[in-house]
C-alpha cells in the first residue's frame, strides 16, 4: 500500500463524516452539505488509488458511529454514502493495458453509469431496510402533520389523503432518482477537482459522446417499471429500480441531445430552452427520458464489456 494512502484516506474519511453529520444531526443549513459527502472519499480514491477511498469510507463511518454514539448511524453512513462513493471511485479508476501494450482501455463511461444506477437502487433498498421504511406508518405522520397545520393550503379531509398517498407513493421513485443524481453529480465535481491538482491519471472523457447504457438497462428498466404497479414490498422494489434507472435514460437523453446539437448555429438556444423548460415545468424531462431508451435501443447501445 502506498504511504500516502493512509493519512490521505484517513483526512478524506474525517472531511467525509463531517459532511455527513449535518444531516444526522437533522441541521437544516447543513444537509445539503451532506450531499456532498461522496466528494472527500470519490478524490482520494481518483487520486490516491482504491485503497484510500476504502480507508476513508471506512474512517468516516467509524467517525459517525464514535460521534453519535450509534453503531446505526455508522451502518448508515457506510452503505448509504462512504462505500458506495469508494467503490464508483475505484471503477472510475480502473483500466488495462491495450493490446500495443502503451496505451491504457479506461473503464467505459456506459458501464460506469450503469454500475452507478444497480449502486443507487441497492443502496436505496438498504437504507429502507436499515432505517425500517414503513408506507403505511409514514403516511399517518404526514397525514397528521398536514392536519395539524392550521393554515395548510390542504383542509378537506379527503383532499389530504389523496395528497399523502401520492406523496408516500412517490417516495420509491424520487429517492433513488435523488441518489443517482447525487453520486453522478459528486463524481463529476471530484473528477474536476483530482484533475486540477494533476492527480486524477484517467483522460477527460467526452461525455456527450460516451454517456450511453448497456442494453442490458432497458429490461430492467421494463421490469422495474411493471413491478412498481403490484402491492407491496414488490411494488416498492419495482418503483427503486424503475426510479434509478428511469433517470439514468433520462442523463443518457441529457446527453444525446449534446451530441447531436455539435457544431449548430442555434445550439446555445436550443440548450437553453430545452433546460429552461426543464426547470419551470419538469416534465419535459419525460421526453428525454423516452430518447435515451430510443438511444440505448438503437445503434449507440453499448454492449456489456467483457471483464
Amino acid at each position: 500500500m502506498p504511504l500516502t494512502a493512509l493519512p490521505i484516506g484517513l483526512v478524506a474519511g474525517m472531511a467525509a463524516a463531517l459532511l455527513f453529520a449535518g444531516l444526522i444531526t437533522q441541521s437544516p443549513g447543513a444537509v445539503v452539505l451532506a450531499l456532498a459527502a461522496p466528494v472527500p472519499i470519490m478524490i482520494a480514491s481518483l487520486g490516491w488509488g482504491s485503497r484510500a477511498g476504502f480507508i476513508a469510507a471506512g474512517t468516516s463511518a467509524v467517525a459517525i458511529a464514535a460521534f453519535m454514539g450509534s453503531l446505526l448511524s455508522g451502518v448508515t453512513m457506510l452503505l448509504g454514502s462512504a462505500l458506495p462513493a469508494a467503490v464508483i471511485g475505484h471503477m472510475a479508476g480502473l483500466a488495462r493495458p491495450r493490446d500495443d501494450g502503451t496505451t491504457l482501455d479506461w473503464y467505459p463511461l456506459s458501464r460506469l453509469l450503469f454500475a452507478l444506477l444497480v449502486i443507487a437502487a441497492v443502496t436505496c433498498v438498504v437504507l429502507g431496510v436499515l432505517l425500517g421504511y414503513d408506507p403505511a406508518g409514514l403516511e399517518a405522520a404526514v397525514t397528521h402533520a398536514l392536519s395539524s397545520q392550521p393554515d395548510s393550503p390542504i383542509s378537506d379531509p379527503q383532499q389530504v389523503q389523496s395528497f399523502v398517498r401520492l406523496v408516500v407513493a412517490a417516495i420509491p421513485f424520487v429517492q433513488p432518482m435523488l441518489t443517482v443524481l447525487t453520486l453522478v453529480a459528486c463524481l463529476y465535481v471530484s473528477g474536476a477537482i483530482t484533475r486540477l491538482s494533476g492527480r486524477l491519471p484517467r483522460p477527460k472523457d467526452d461525455i456527450p459522446a460516451t454517456t450511453t447504457l448497456p442494453k442490458a438497462a432497458l429490461p430492467l428498466f421494463a421490469l422495474g417499471l411493471a413491478a412498481s404497479f403490484l402491492p407491496g414490498m414488490a411494488g416498492t422494489l419495482g418503483a427503486v429500480l424503475a426510479g434509478a434507472f428511469g433517470t439514468g435514460f433520462t442523463l443518457v437523453g441529457l446527453a444525446t441531445m449534446h451530441r447531436r446539437t455539435r457544431q449548430r448555429p442555434a445550439r446555445g438556444l436550443i440548450l437553453f430552452s430545452a433546460y429552461g423548460a426543464i426547470f419551470l415545468l419538469t416534465f419535459p424531462l419525460l421526453a428525454f427520458l423516452v430518447l435515451g431508451v430510443f438511444d440505448t435501443a438503437g445503434k449507440r447501445g453499448a454492449d456489456m464489456p467483457k471483464t
